[in-house]
């Protein structure tokens, strides 16, 4: 835990995307929003992204033009089948799947993976050992913990160290012959953790373990490669990274196959179909697209991919793109609530470590509760979470869980360096009727 200092040094108002800014949020209608005579600021990307107006636009065409049910003989059911068969294709590209029969959508993440938890519930017996941590979100906690009771299954822990990063001796120590799963986020919810979920992986495989990797958070702000990564399921929501309400599962081809999943008779026996249950929804397939689509301008016009490169490499650019000006970001936040007196900012907080982490922050405010601060946020116009953010066992694990667990504030890339000060003056004039003694780093 780190409380307030000035000893990381400022960082200049601009950022890698600081030429183009205002065409990337005028990009975003939501960003118009004013509170008074001030902008207002989404600091709550955490929770859900704003969306681009190329993802708006392909939503409302979708409705408009082609809003039709799956596989009819009719011009309408046929255009929204190709843009059904394209997201899918489109999302491989993004993570970098094998191939459109790897990705799967769903409601949500949490959604897909008590589907994915329940069908490989059924492969397992009284005994049998899943691992789970205390830094994941509850989504990729909880479906596990239900077949401890269900099948019998024993759960095992890996606890997370001061700085809120995994014990990765405590995953050696608890893998074993019986190990049949390892569940892991790819990063933290809550105080933005990168996980090395590589090094993970190969532990968990060399035990015999499939892997589940919850890549809700990490989407947003880095590129992923499942061909790297070699993890045999992932999963993430769209809705987090700048697009509609879904969830995206990426499996591994003969683990969707081999599974058998919950679902109606008449749909496939064969992935995609068998586990997306139901009609999928058009039009938010439509927005990813078009979420994809701006994406790929973002990779052209910033990560370097030329304007002929595939929508692969384009969707990789703009990653590498997005995690460069959302680390300048990261510093200067980092200085900027750092200088809040009575602050105590949690998880990796020393500058030469930023590539371990992500642009979301959480904290404590002596003297006032997180509802307290995220509410006098709010007045003024400032977007933040309070409480848990369903990382249940995180804030147990920090003794926070009894007062209201923490304030979360998060940065995306179109956010702007003025909105980190804004926050920290905010912040020092909430804090001020209780500040006392001199700053201090513990």
């Amino acid at each position: 835990m780190a409380t307030a200092s000035s000893d990381i040094p400022s960082m200049p108002a601009s950022t890698a995307f600081a030429p183009g800014r205002a065409d990337i949020r005028a990009r975003f209608p939501a960003l118009s929003r004013r509170h008074g005579e001030g902008s207002y600021s989404y600091l709550d990307g955490p929770g859900g992204t704003q969306v681009p107006r190329q993802a708006i636009d392909a939503m409302t065409a979708y409705l408009e033009r082609c809003n039709a049910n799956h596989e009819g003989a009719f011009a309408t059911s046929e255009e929204s089948d190709a843009i059904l068969a394209e997201a899918h294709t489109a999302a491989a590209d993004f993570l970098g799947a094998g191939g459109p029969d790897e990705v799967v959508f769903g409601q949500n993440m949490t959604t897909l993976t008590f589907a994915v938890s329940r069908a490989i519930g059924q492969t397992l017996k009284a005994g049998d050992e899943i691992v789970v941590t205390r830094l994941d979100h509850d989504a990729n906690v909880a479906p596990w913990l239900a077949l401890e009771e269900e099948r019998g299954v024993a759960v095992r822990w890996v606890g997370i160290r001061e700085d809120c990063t995994l014990d990765l001796a405590g995953l050696e120590q608890v893998l074993g012959p019986r190990t049949r799963l390892v569940a892991v986020g790819l990063a933290s919810n809550a105080v933005g953790t990168i996980n090395p979920v590589g090094r993970i992986i190969e532990m968990a495989h060399a035990a015999g373990a499939w892997t589940y990797v919850d890549a809700v958070h990490a989407a947003p702000h880095m590129a992923i490669d499942i061909a790297a990564l070699d993890t045999d399921f992932l999963v993430c929501s769209p809705y987090k990274f700048f697009g509609p309400h879904l969830g995206l599962l990426y499996g591994k081809p003969d683990r969707l196959e081999q599974l058998a999943a919950y679902k109606v008779r008449p749909a496939p026996d064969a992935p995609s179909g068998k586990w997306e249950t139901g009609t999928l929804p058009g039009e938010a397939l439509a927005g990813l697209l078009g979420t994809f689509d701006y994406l790929s301008w973002i990779g052209r016009r910033f990560g370097g991919a030329e304007d002929s490169a595939p929508r692969r490499e384009a969707l990789r650019a703009a990653m590498g793109a997005i995690r460069a000006t959302e680390r300048e970001l990261a510093v200067r936040a980092l200085n900027a609530l750092l200088s809040v007196p009575g602050l105590a900012l949690r998880g990796i907080v020393d500058p030469a470590r930023l590539d371990e982490r992500v642009p979301t922050f959480a904290f404590t405010l002596a003297g006032h509760s997180p509802r307290e601060i995220a509410a006098a946020l709010g007045n003024r116009g400032i977007a933040v979470w309070d409480g848990d953010y369903y990382a249940y066992e995180l804030m147990r694990a920090l003794g926070l869980a009894e007062s209201g667990g923490m304030v979360r504030v998060g940065f995306v890339h179109y956010n702007e360096p003025a909105e980190v000060d804004r926050l920290a003056e905010a912040l020092r004039e909430i804090a001020q009727p209780t500040a006392a003694g001199s700053p201090t780093r513990t």
